[in-house]
């Protein structure tokens, strides 16, 4: 089988990060693969920011907490009220959020998507593990959480797509079984 099938297959959701940090080569090396991601009439129109350090992060997880707690925001209320809550599953030294122009992309989802996947797959190939984290698009336009973010440096004018829990895994999960009936073929 070849190298690029066995990495599809063996992708993994990691929640179990140790504490080594992420160097600047490795995110380099993601990012460089991630450039190549197919986007819509290829406007390569998605930017990410990089939360680097848990005490940032934990910062972070406190403005996506307080987000949550707002009306009109109840899709995660109950379990960003609780006490364990973390949107980088405790350990995770690095999130990374990616969002997608809204002018230039026609395709803003799948563009974004697709560079999510591709981050993913290249962090698996360095040896790091990751987990896509759905709960800042749910927020992202809630205002002083929008504000937030432009701090950080996220453009305003990007939509947020999706997060990755980034970082080197305590270790990887098995493979759960897989279903089989998920196509029909005509002709």
């Amino acid at each position: 089988m070849s190298e690029v099938l066995k990495a599809l297959k063996e992708r993994r959701s990691v929640r179990d990060f140790t504490d080594q940090p992420v160097s600047d080569e490795d995110l380099k090396t993601i990012f460089e693969v991630a450039s190549y991601a197919p986007t819509a009439r290829n406007t390569q129109a998605w930017r990410a920011t990089v939360v680097r350090g848990l005490d940032k992060i934990a910062l972070l997880n406190d403005e996506v907490k307080k987000a949550n707690q707002k009306p009109g925001y109840e899709r995660y209320r109950e379990l960003a009220a609780t006490k364990s809550y973390a949107i980088n599953f405790h350990k995770a030294p690095v999130f990374i959020i990616v969002g997608v122009d809204q002018e230039k992309s026609v395709c803003q989802p799948e563009d974004g998507a697709l560079v999510l996947g591709y981050l993913w797959l290249a962090a698996q190939a360095i040896g790091l593990g990751a987990c896509w984290i759905n709960q800042l698009g749910v927020i992202s336009d809630e205002p002083e959480f929008r504000a937030y973010l432009t701090g950080l440096g996220f453009p305003v004018d990007h939509r947020i797509i999706g997060a990755l829990a980034l970082g080197h895994p305590v270790k990887i999960p098995s493979v759960p079984e897989r279903k089989t009936d998920h196509y029909n073929v005509i002709g």
